[in-house]
């Protein structure tokens, strides 16, 4: 239609050169040019709109062009709540789901840089972990298989409450995805006494212990009205990090009952107590009424409180109970691993002066000039580069290695938070990340205080009894017998013993020792020729 006026305009511009024709048919010839203009011009505003329509639509569908075939991750639209000591999952994974095998993935609260747990080259870097989550964290390698980078968060605390973010990132993109995790407790049942002191007004305190987060109290009257705009509450923390509740409330002279309601603010039961306040507590005639009835309400209040006590007693009982069965049962051990004065001796008669090789040395750490003492330094030091130096782990070798004969060395071990002690075969790996087990030539105890853990590292771990810790650990090497026992020195205790080690026939044997505390430092030294014990 539009190409048929176009026409139709030239074809009467034409015919108005070439024929002389009437003002009329002029007139008409011009209004038609016109119209066509017209026509023309809101075609190009049609194509105009057409096309900007069309980069709109084009614009719009670019970021899933771009997207397609990327994933993301997915947190929890619920928050995990537990309650303190329990082990729980925080969920989240990758969707579609691919791998995580190769990714890294990485949980953190607050700061990226300090993470909740960090999978990254296909393994965990507890290095640089926050503190507080050392030990207590987990992603099962299967689960990453399939996506699922859930993190397995072991003995919640209260502390631990808050929104974690886990992020994968397989180098070219990477998701983030959040959970929330509250951790509660139900306090115990809240108990109402009267406290009253000379001159003021009669008060009634409801009180009830171990809750988190902080709870709700609620006081009632008689008829059910809600009183609680004319109580104070106070709140204390306990070392656990668990609430304790007082809430109070000024009581009239008039008969009532009151009730408390304890309710936490996360939908869990509820605790409620009820105190009647007798007419006759107020009585109107003679003193000796007053403290009669008085003496009486007292009393009777006092017996569902004693009853509440002696049960919460009862219930204490029974936990400790356990513990003081362990604590019972490490001291049996502690006197059965005791080592007779005779043996000790013939121990000590294999002792040997150790040295610290400073060649095999970590750069960070520090050895004194008579190769006795070695401390975790801030920085790397400029070393060469020999190929018996640890450039991982912060480790250190003696200088003397034994192919036969026994041997006996101590350590002056202190308050160090983290350290390992032992032998390595000569021919154990020493450079990048390796387990220290006997696999791989290493034979030693850590103690770890980060976790609060004592073990012997054979695969899988052995736990050690926490009541063996040594200030001094003396280590007795047999070579011809393969094998390698460690003692706590002040108390003469044997702690564990490797058996059956494997290593090459006259391959050598060195004393070896690993330190990750700041604060403190290992000493090598003489032990004592005439040792005594508590039992001597």
């Amino acid at each position: 239609m539009l190409q048929f006026g176009e026409e139709f305009s030239c074809l009467v511009s034409a015919l108005g050169r070439a024929l002389p024709v009437s003002a009329h048919l002029q007139r008409g010839s011009s209004f038609l040019a016109a119209q066509c203009g017209r026509v023309d011009k809101t075609t190009r505003e049609m194509k105009m709109r057409f096309l900007g329509r069309t980069c709109l639509i084009v614009l719009s569908l670019l970021p899933a062009v771009s997207t397609q075939g990327r994933w993301r991750v997915v947190g929890s639209d619920q928050p995990v709540i537990a309650e303190p000591g329990e082990d729980v999952i925080l969920p989240c994974h990758i969707s579609p789901r691919v791998s995580a095998v190769d990714m890294e993935v990485r949980w953190y609260r607050d700061r990226f840089d300090t993470p909740v747990h960090l999978y990254l080259n296909k393994k965990d870097q507890p290095r640089g972990q926050d503190i507080p989550y050392r030990g207590r964290t987990a992603l099962p390698p299967s689960a990453l298989q399939t996506g699922d980078i859930s993190l397995h968060l072991r003995n919640l605390q209260p502390a631990d409450t808050g929104v974690y973010t886990c992020l994968a990132d397989d180098g070219s993109w990477n998701e983030e995805g959040q959970t929330e995790v509250i951790v509660t407790a139900l306090g115990t049942q809240p108990s109402i006494s009267m406290d009253s002191t000379q001159g003021e007004q009669t008060r009634l305190v409801c009180r009830s212990e171990g809750w988190y987060p902080e709870p709700e109290v609620i006081w009632r009257d008689r008829d059910g009205n809600n009183v609680t705009s004319l109580s104070s509450p106070t709140v204390q923390r306990d070392s656990q990090g668990l609430l304790s509740v007082s809430s109070y409330i000024k009581i009239k002279q008039q008969s009532n009952m009151f009730s408390c309601l304890v309710r936490s603010k996360i939908p869990k039961p509820d605790w409620e107590s009820k105190l009647h306040i007798s007419s006759d507590f107020f009585p109107g005639v003679s003193g000796w009424m007053v403290a009669f009835f008085l003496t009486l309400a007292l009393s009777i209040a006092a017996i569902p409180l004693l009853v509440f006590q002696w049960r919460r007693m009862d219930v204490m009982e029974r936990k400790l109970e356990p513990m003081a069965a362990q604590r019972l049962r490490e001291e049996l051990e502690s006197v059965k691993r005791e080592v007779l004065k005779s043996e000790w001796k013939w121990i000590l008669s294999s002792a040997v002066d150790v040295t610290l090789d400073p060649d095999t040395a970590h750069r960070r750490l520090i050895l004194s000039a008579e190769g006795k003492r070695v401390r975790l330094g801030e920085a790397w030091q400029d070393l060469p580069a020999n190929p018996e130096r640890f450039d991982y782990w912060e480790c250190v070798l003696g200088r003397e290695g034994y192919t036969s004969g026994r041997r006996y060395w101590q350590v002056q071990v202190g308050g160090n938070r983290d350290w390992r002690l032992g032998v390595s075969r000569e021919s154990a790996r020493r450079k990048g990340d390796f387990s220290m087990i006997p696999q791989q030539g290493y034979w030693t105890v850590e103690w770890n205080g980060y976790r609060d853990a004592f073990t012997a590292l054979t695969d899988p771990q052995t736990p050690l009894p926490r009541s063996l810790k040594p200030q001094k650990l003396g280590v007795y090497l047999d070579y011809e017998e393969g094998q390698l026992s460690f003692y706590n020195v002040e108390t003469r205790s044997h702690i564990y013993t490797f058996t059956d080690m494997k290593f090459n026939p006259n391959e050598k044997l060195y004393p070896f020792f690993y330190i990750e505390d700041w604060n403190t430092e290992l000493v090598l030294e003489s032990p004592d020729p005439d040792p005594v014990s508590a039992t001597d």
